[in-house]
């Protein structure tokens, strides 16, 4: 009779893929250097916007935020706004109440990990469509934890309930197939401290403990050696010392924006919303129609002049924007102008005034996984096909702000202050570490998305569709 699999997932949000590596080597985290010593240590790449909840897309969906239409934290939609704005589908917060709309937000012919597997089990991720209460152990008192946990700093209460209630459920007898468990704590204390603060390494240390109870609870049981064990992160993070509000940046410059929290203004000629603080996407109003803009309409909405104002600006590392052939896309910043274009099945990287993505020139592959190779060890790796997927959607915007390193692009109402930022394009934040206790799975260069095919081969399982490729 053959054995049970189980997939036990741990996403340590924020974990940063070069500060793990660092904390193994000083022996921080023995439990985690025992699962790379007898599996895999490799970075991945995460997706554009590099955010909490869209990011949770690719290893729970295998899609990308364009293709379910999440693309960031906060999103507008132009149509829908302009159609009535008594209109919940307008415009989107997930950091808040608006949170529980996720689960109905993403497609529903979209299947989650939680959907095609049987015993699902859920700690603290807000995707949590179909997952029964008793399943979704972080679910008791999580909303008071986590404002506590906000306005207080104190994160690590939030990552201690998460591994106790994981722990109940094992010493309870119960089996499971799939087993997901978010440690937010390296986030919150990266965001409000500093992503080698000694509260972020102890934080890290609360996940490397887990995994050491867990595991011997699983042996205990002899469950391990039919587990598959993943860590990973949906987004790195990089320390924030100057902040550039872009929604106040647009009403200063004589377009008057909707954002969060002030979304009721009267005759706004622009919404912008803001992801991780370093991706923000403007949404112009002060045209006729619905439609997304290009090129040529972004410079008659927002003026040739006000556009190289923005680019100017330090915090802004470039602009991209539709160009105005279909599939094709302007990545702008004050020294000049690159295009991407997509035809064919053919991405092409293109210089025009500047080489804003610093790839040394024209970059051409068939296939998004050539272009991922391609570009996997460069300062933006993976942005080609990142940038196509993201524009896919109305919802991207008319122009996407990606911010530059050091600053992001929201601040009055980031409160508590946010001394640490991610959303970007770099390869600080795109870059991931993954982590599993397997080995000779093929070393060809990942994204996030792959691990939904990776779990459900694992478990026998076909999935109808998926931008991810299995990793064996």
């Amino acid at each position: 009779m053959q054995s049970k699999k189980r997939v036990l997932f741990y996403l340590v949000d924020g974990a940063h893929s070069e500060v793990l590596p660092e904390l193994i080597e000083q022996g921080l985290l023995p439990n985690i250097k025992r699962i790379i010593d007898e599996g895999t240590y490799r970075k991945a790449t995460t997706c554009f916007p590099s955010t909490t909840g869209p990011a949770y897309l690719p290893f729970l969906t295998g899609h990308f935020p364009g293709t379910m239409d999440i693309t960031g934290i906060r999103w507008f939609d132009k149509k829908e706004f302009k159609r009535t704005r008594f209109n919940k589908l307008a415009m989107r917060s997930y950091c808040g109440p608006e949170a529980a709309w996720f689960n109905t937000d993403m497609p529903a012919d979209k299947p989650t990990l939680f959907e095609l597997m049987d015993e699902s089990y859920n700690v603290y991720n807000m995707i949590t469509r179909s997952v029964p209460d008793e399943y979704d152990l972080g679910k008791k008192g999580k909303g008071l934890m986590y404002m506590r946990a906000h306005f207080k700093l104190r994160h690590h209460p939030v990552d201690l309930q998460g591994h106790a209630r994981i722990m109940e459920m094992l010493n309870s007898g119960k089996d499971f197939d799939f087993l997901f468990a978010v440690f937010p704590s390296v986030d919150w204390d990266s965001h409000y401290h500093h992503i080698r603060d000694p509260r972020t390494v102890e934080a890290y240390k609360i996940a490397d403990r887990s995994l050491g109870e867990v595991r011997a609870k699983l042996e205990e049981q002899g469950k391990w050696e039919d587990t598959l064990f993943i860590m990973t992160s949906d987004h790195g993070l990089t320390p924030t010392t100057k902040h550039l509000d872009l929604a106040d940046w647009m009403t200063d410059h004589g377009l008057k924006s909707v954002y969060y929290p002030v979304i009721w203004k009267s005759n706004p000629k622009c919404a912008v919303m803001i992801s991780g603080n370093s991706f923000g996407s403007i949404h112009f109003l002060n045209h006729e129609g619905d439609h997304v803009l290009r090129e040529q309409g972004i410079i008659e909405a927002m003026g040739a002049e006000r556009l190289q104002l923005l680019l100017n600006e330090d915090a802004v590392d470039f602009a991209i924007y539709r160009g105005d052939e279909e599939q094709t896309f302007i990545v702008h910043n004050k020294a000049g102008k690159a295009k991407i274009s997509v035809k064919d099945n053919i991405f092409t990287y293109q210089p025009l005034t500047a080489d804003v993505l610093k790839y040394g020139g024209k970059i051409e592959a068939t296939g998004h996984r050539a272009i991922l190779k391609a570009t996997f060890d460069t300062d933006y790796p993976d942005a080609v096909f990142q940038i196509y997927q993201l524009f896919q959607s109305r919802r991207a915007g008319d122009i996407v702000i990606s911010a530059s390193l050091g600053h992001d692009l929201r601040d009055f109402w980031e409160y508590p202050e946010h001394k640490g930022s991610h959303g970007s394009l770099h390869r600080y934040h795109i870059h991931v570490p993954m982590i599993y206790n397997q080995k000779g799975w093929n070393e060809q260069p990942m994204r996030t998305a792959d691990l939904f095919d990776s779990i459900l081969k694992w478990k026998g399982i076909t999935p109808k569709s998926s931008e991810g490729e299995p990793l064996f």
